[in-house]
């Protein structure tokens, strides 16, 4: 039986490998992001290094979150060839110390790392990410931003008391209340359109469209500036987020009453609850993500094959990731159930581990 001093010892070193790991990579991130910025603003003296700086630093925890996953497969594979290597394990399992015994202090670690990760660091994560967008959105103008090359990605339509609508943004925040870089096309309901309006922003508030710096074109091209112009609308701010959240930028807590405000909407659900139970399930992710990296790191150095054996591993975990991926889209777009959708390539893969360990341990 594993002692409790060698079963810290062992999670103690995974899990400073993991943390070392998430902070080389979370600098490396913000470097390259801030590099970008400064490419984005070399025509802009005038904004400051320190916002550009601020839009990565709070950027950055958003694709860090992308990366627990394959922290853990690495420094599980780390941490335990480095005990190989050290010979640790041969007196350990001369001891009578199975790999499964090894396996439990890793995996323990790697399932508290994703409970933290699901239900602490992606709140943040995602609250830094909209901190990120809007600093951006204060220091670089409609221009810059169009000449960055920026999608306008944010679609709706909607109907009024003139008819219909169909709004156009750049960016989007608060739940698609906050819009920037806003074209309006406005038509009967006849499809006979009778005015265009492009803005600077526009804000939703109490069940009206308040755009400000509008030029608002009429049938006969004639354009009028206001700076301030209203439209009606028949949306609510539930279903406005509903329809305008993406699932990725809505925080864990936040995402089954998300997920109602979409069916509220007519919207699709399916995303967000995907999204809600693979963070539900993140834990069994990166226990599957140890259960691998345990397959190909616990063999004896005297076999020389160490080196093929763990880029088994990576390409095994990257195999888990693109499945999963896989599967998710098909949970979104309903062709299976969300939870089934979330939990099955975990299981599947913790399934398919346990077995090569029995193989390796019991032949």
């Amino acid at each position: 039986m594993i002692g409790r001093t060698l079963s810290l010892y062992i999670a103690a070193r995974f899990a400073k490998t993991v943390l070392g790991m998430l902070i080389s990579l979370l600098i490396l991130i913000v470097l390259v992001d801030f590099v970008e910025q400064l490419r984005k603003a070399a025509e802009r003296p005038d904004i400051p290094v320190l916002g550009l700086l601020q839009i990565s630093a709070f950027k950055a925890p958003a694709f860090v979150e992308k990366a627990f996953p394959f922290g853990c497969l690495f420094a599980a594979m780390i941490t335990l060839t480095q005990l190989n290597n050290k010979l640790e394990l041969v007196v350990a399992r001369a001891a009578g110390v199975s790999a499964w015994q090894f396996i439990m202090p890793v995996s323990v670690v790697a399932a508290l790392i994703g409970l933290f990760a699901a239900f602490v660091y992606n709140p943040i994560s995602v609250r830094a990410f909209e901190r990120s967008t809007e600093i951006q959105v204060e220091l670089f103008s409609a221009k810059d931003r169009k000449k960055a090359g920026e999608i306008s990605s944010y679609w709706l339509r909607q109907e009024d008391s003139g008819g219909n609508s169909v709004i156009n943004a750049r960016v989007a925040r608060k739940g698609g209340k906050i819009l920037h870089d806003v074209k309006i096309i406005r038509y009967l309901d006849d499809g006979r359109i009778y005015e265009r309006i492009d803005a600077k922003n526009a804000r939703f508030r109490d069940g009206n469209w308040v755009i400000a710096d509008a030029y608002v074109t009429d049938n006969d091209a004639v354009s009028e500036f206001h700076s301030r112009y209203e439209i009606d609308s028949k949306l609510t701010e539930d279903i406005l987020a509903g329809v305008t959240s993406n699932p990725e930028t809505v925080p864990f807590w936040d995402l089954l009453r998300t997920a109602g405000k979409a069916t509220l909407a007519g919207g699709n659900p399916n995303p967000y609850l995907v999204q809600f139970y693979s963070l539900l399930a993140l834990p069994l992710f990166l226990v599957a993500m140890v259960v691998i990296a345990s397959t190909v790191s616990l063999k004896f150095v005297r076999f020389g094959q160490v080196g093929r054996m763990i880029i088994g591993g990576i390409l095994c975990g990257f195999v888990l990731y693109t499945v999963t991926k896989f599967v998710t889209s098909l949970g979104s777009n309903g062709i299976v159930p969300p939870v089934v959708a979330a939990w099955s390539p975990f299981i599947v893969a913790i399934f398919f581990g346990v077995s090569v360990l029995l193989h390796q341990e019991d032949g």
